[in-house]
């Protein structure tokens, strides 16, 4: 079965996600938003970077079924569609308040908290950014069970009812975060 990865582009973070997606050349991808001709420019970098050249611009629809969502931006629109098209897909934040976005994302979606998670760049930049969310989504493909740092909902340390999302090590592996250390 195909592997496929959803990456909004419409900020320097997503178009720098979707080079780093590409070259992890586990999954085809569909980018949604971004500058024209970006899709082609990230399926063009695959020979001189050596990855398959799975890369298609697309809009919502095509986002139907994802495996990883990564957003640069969480508008309003981002939860219901993926709530709607990608029910069963981890979710990796990279914008500019992962923290909040991440909140809003699991009232918006109503998906498992583990399954929706940020990427803390910590106002490093959209490169740092995108890199964390590439690493993340790279923990999930291959199901590493790799020890990150997220924006994630942590639980009361009651262990009853949400915390609140906070930065967390957690590990990450297929289906998003499996334990919170």
């Amino acid at each position: 079965m195909r592997r496929k990865v959803t990456c909004t582009a419409t900020t320097r973070t997503g178009e720098v996600a979707a080079l780093l997606l590409a070259q992890l050349d586990l999954a085809a991808l569909v980018l949604l938003g971004g500058p024209d001709g970006l899709a082609d420019d990230v399926a063009g970098a695959a020979a001189p970077l050596r990855y398959e050249p799975r890369v298609r611009a697309g809009a919502w629809v095509d986002a139907a079924g994802a495996d990883v969502v990564v957003l640069d931006a969480a508008d309003g629109e981002a939860g219901s569609e993926i709530a709607a098209r990608c029910p069963g897909a981890v979710v990796i934040v990279a914008t500019g308040d992962p923290l909040g976005d991440v909140e809003r994302l699991l009232a918006a979606t109503h998906l498992p908290r583990a399954r929706i998670v940020g990427a803390p760049a910590d106002g490093a930049g959209a490169i740092t950014a995108a890199a964390l969310a590439a690493e993340i989504a790279d923990a999930v493909l291959r199901d590493r069970g790799r020890a990150l740092r997220v924006a994630v909902q942590a639980l009361a340390d009651d262990g009853v009812g949400p915390a609140g999302v906070a930065v967390r090590e957690a590990r990450i592996g297929s289906g998003g975060v499996q334990e919170i250390l």
